[in-house]
């Protein structure tokens, strides 16, 4: 289950909290894969792959139940990395 968001749009964590979010889910796909004789790996792979097609095709046409794409923290987890300031 992936909860609403406890923080807002503007919040910098904002990303780690989905991430948080969406492992569990991620976790059961492997897990669901494996079971059925993916091999870890493999599947991740996969995953990986889906997902860049996503990022793709969701840039052109973003999801319906999106919001405004002004209000999204959209691309920052990808531009900030894991949200943290830079070591000096």
């Amino acid at each position: 289950m992936i909860n609403t968001p406890k923080l807002p749009v503007s919040h910098e964590d904002r990303h780690l909290l989905c991430q948080e979010e969406v492992d569990g889910s991620l976790q059961n796909i492997i897990d669901r894969a494996t079971t059925n004789g993916w091999g870890t790996m493999e599947t991740i792979s996969a995953m990986e792959e889906v997902l860049k097609n996503l990022r793709i095709l969701y840039a052109d046409h973003p999801h319906p139940n999106e919001g405004d794409p002004k209000e999204t923290n959209e691309g920052r987890a990808f531009t900030h990395g894991r949200g943290g300031a830079e070591e000096e």
